[in-house]
């Protein structure tokens, strides 16, 4: 027997038999495996429904989350440049329109009104004294006119006086919420400065619906209101107006298209939507100005 022959025997002993693989198939429950296939089909059409239920949503509402509540926010100043002398109101107050806030020191005014009111009353004793001597040709018209030019002057005086010492006292304008107060009393305020803010209760809210979104959109349109600051409460609402221009063309610099190499973007239009008031209920006190909420307009004929 030959060395090769040898080497393949023992080669061929060295080998194990190998067993066959038997894959075994894991049996499912007999109740999965029956109702597997209309789980299934339930399951599509369960989609398939959602699908449509969202398709048509899409097609007859406009939604956006571009969207803020807005009021009319009066900004206090003072007229005058003069010292606080006494605050009326604290910090969140409501306050009535006429109501007094801030009072400054009028004495300056007051020293300026009786000065005025001595001259004037000088300069009338002297327009009734020589009202008689033109008559008489006493004095010149020219004289006359000087002296009535002088009464007017006083008489202005006294009334601008007047006005400051009305000034000195700084009322409310509207009803309303007293809001970002930074007077105290000693200040020394100057002409023009912002000494608090009245946030009036009324609010509404600007959604900025892009152009392409105002096709079907009408005024009178039912819109439902979600604030963020208070979730899982679905305000009602409509439609007010929409704004005459674009938010671009209120900006401080807005874009030139005839500049420069020309990119289309999407405008965005502020649309007002008002507050169904019935539906604020006890929730009212909870809506701030500047909060962001998402607008949903259904696109539907307005009531009358």
């Amino acid at each position: 027997m030959s060395t090769q022959t040898l080497q393949e025997d023992v080669a061929l002993s060295d080998k194990k038999p190998t067993k066959p693989v038997h894959v075994t198939k894991k049996k499912l429950h007999p109740l999965i495996q029956r109702y597997k296939k209309p789980a299934m089909i339930i399951a599509g059409v369960i989609a398939l429904v959602a699908v449509v239920i969202y398709a048509i949503d899409a097609y007859t509402h406009e939604e956006t989350d571009d969207a803020y509540i807005t009021g009319h926010l009066h900004n206090i100043s003072s007229r005058l440049s003069e010292v606080v002398t006494d605050v009326r109101v604290n910090d969140n107050q409501f306050v009535h329109k006429g109501d007094v806030l801030v009072k400054l020191d009028p004495s300056q005014y007051l020293a300026l009104a009786a000065a005025a009111e001595a001259n004037l009353k000088k300069a009338q004793a002297d327009l009734d004294r020589q009202k008689p001597l033109v008559e008489l040709h006493a004095i010149s018209q020219q004289e006359l006119d000087a002296t009535q030019g002088s009464h007017d002057v006083n008489l202005a005086q006294l009334k601008l006086a007047q006005l400051q010492i009305q000034y000195a006292t700084i009322e409310a304008p509207a009803d309303g919420y007293v809001g970002r107060k930074n007077v105290e009393v000693g200040n020394r305020v100057t002409s023009g400065q912002t000494l608090m803010v009245v946030v009036e209760p009324e609010l509404w809210v600007v959604a900025n619906f892009k152009e392409t979104q105002l096709a079907r959109m009408k005024i009178g349109q039912p819109a439902q209101i979600t604030v963020d600051a208070i979730p899982g409460k679905v305000f009602e609402g409509r439609v007010d107006s929409f704004s005459p221009a674009s938010g671009n063309q209120f900006a401080l610099l807005p874009a030139d298209n005839s500049t420069g190499n020309f990119t289309k973007i999407v405008q965005r239009v502020p649309v007002k939507i008002v507050f169904n008031r019935e539906t604020l209920g006890d929730y009212g006190d909870r809506i701030r100005a500047g909060e962001s909420v998402v607008v949903k307009v259904a696109l539907t004929d307005p009531k009358p």
